[in-house]
């Protein structure tokens, strides 16, 4: 039986939590605590790495006790709805550490923080992914799961950009940039926590329906123990493909983010609201991603479409700095400045949400396909797998943006003009290490096995 609309939607909301932490850990996070509160960029970096490497080492923790938990509750939602409350506290104190703590003090706060925010976005999100692959059966209507929860994750980082920005860091006379101000950063704490925990309880709540039509564990009489699911997973070749696409992919993210908002303030020379803006570039784009991503799965399959969007991806992303460094980008006093870059984002946004839905769909097939085969229901581990190489991945480039950043003695606590050429362009050359692991991530995608006529005789 098809879902309902509403029960897509309910599920999808769920995904503004985690949206809400990543877009604030992207954009604010590093920022803040390096430019900022004065944070050392090798400092900051080795902190959010502790903190990831943390997270991923739970995932398959949690996505194991998950799949072989039992309640009248279902597997996944006591885990979710326990999760509300202490993320949204942690959440809040991350952005709120006391004066005076210094180097040491700050890293040790960003470090505790950051641990508790990863590990209750892990007891939730985990569960939450599993619940998604068990929905439905279906080969397509997986990717429309997966399509409501890309918009809907869409929806928090638009609030989270286009409001947060412009209204917790307005432009004053004290500060030449407005992401400068100290002032705003517990404003953006208290907003996230309150979402991220409505996210939460709203999703559980319009999904609680569907508990008892979702496949039980028939292997939680005799389980796998943690090392043979892995090697159980492990053996098929699709998880393998996606396994290591999602570590390049990764690597690249990891890097961009860490070092996005200081490209957008000392590279690109943007005002707060004109970061604000430009986001809309991206925002925008996604949407228009997850819309094709049906048709061009229909019409071409999820593999081709996966690595394709890879590669658009990757340009887009990468293009402008390039062309900027080569003296061929429109100046900032440019009529065509401002349009390019925001179609070079949106570009960009539509090839990373048609490469997020594309992925969240072929795993989901790849978990439906070792059931039918080994009778393990096993979900959330798929899911937990994935996300584990990922943000070890993910930790590792935001060490090597931190320490790079040191290396090429970028200054901190500094104004936009304070800030010299020379060191501005090597800012621009480090972020470009992002891309040559982001094309890689395409070639990896190419091992995939799944395709649609197979899969559908799976299901069936």
């Amino acid at each position: 039986m098809p879902l309902s609309r509403k029960t897509k939607f309910a599920y999808g909301v769920g995904q503004i939590a985690e949206t809400v932490k990543s877009t604030g850990f992207n954009i604010f996070l590093f920022f803040f605590f390096t430019q900022v509160l004065g944070l050392s960029g090798s400092l900051a970096g080795l902190a959010v790495m502790i903190a990831l490497v943390f997270d991923a080492v739970t995932d398959p923790l949690a996505g194991y006790i998950s799949d072989h938990s039992r309640s009248r509750f279902g597997r996944r939602h006591p885990f979710m709805l326990a999760a509300a409350l202490p993320l949204g506290i942690a959440w809040y104190f991350l952005f709120t550490p006391p004066d005076g703590l210094g180097q040491t003090g700050l890293f040790l706060w960003l470090t505790g923080f950051a641990v508790l925010v990863r590990g209750a976005i892990t007891l939730y999100y985990v569960p939450y992914l599993g619940l998604g692959a068990e929905l439905t059966l279906d080969y397509h209507e997986r990717t429309s799961v997966a399509a409501w929860r890309g918009f809907c994750g869409v929806s928090g980082a638009a609030v989270v950009v286009l409001l947060g920005v412009p209204l917790f860091f307005p432009e004053t006379a004290t500060f030449e940039n407005g992401l400068l101000n100290p002032a705003g950063y517990p404003l953006v704490a208290l907003f996230g926590a309150l979402l991220m925990a409505a996210s939460i309880l709203l999703s559980a709540w319009g999904t609680q329906g569907q508990i008892s039509t979702l496949p039980t564990n028939n292997s939680t009489q005799n389980p796998l123990s943690l090392r043979e699911n892995l090697f159980s997973i492990w053996r098929n070749s699709s998880f393998r493909a996606l396994f290591l696409g999602t570590l390049l992919v990764a690597i690249s993210i990891g890097i961009t983010q860490t070092l996005n908002m200081h490209l957008n303030v000392y590279f690109w020379g943007l005002t707060s609201n004109n970061i604000a803006l430009l986001g809309a570039g991206v925002l925008l784009g996604w949407p228009v991603g997850i819309l094709l991503t049906k048709p061009l799965h229909q019409r071409f399959d999820k593999k081709p479409t996966i690595i394709g969007a890879a590669l658009v991806a990757a340009l887009a992303s990468n293009i402008a700095v390039v062309l900027a460094l080569l003296g061929m980008f429109p100046s900032q006093s440019s009529a065509l400045f401002v349009p390019l870059i925001l179609l070079l984002l949106f570009v960009g946004g539509a090839a990373s949400g048609l490469a997020m839905i594309s992925g969240a769909s072929m795993m989901a097939d790849v978990a439906q396909q070792h059931a039918d085969h080994s009778g393990q229901q096993q979900e959330g581990f798929f899911f937990s797998a994935i996300s584990f190489t990922g943000k070890m991945a993910a930790a590792a480039g935001y060490l090597v943006a931190g320490i790079g950043l040191d290396l090429i003695g970028f200054p901190l606590q500094a104004s936009p003009s304070e800030v010299s050429i020379t060191q501005v362009s090597h800012l621009a050359m480090l972020s470009l290490s992002a891309g040559i692991f982001a094309f890689a991530s395409a070639c990896t995608y190419t091992r995939y096995q799944l395709r649609q006529p197979a899969t559908e005789a799976v299901l069936c």
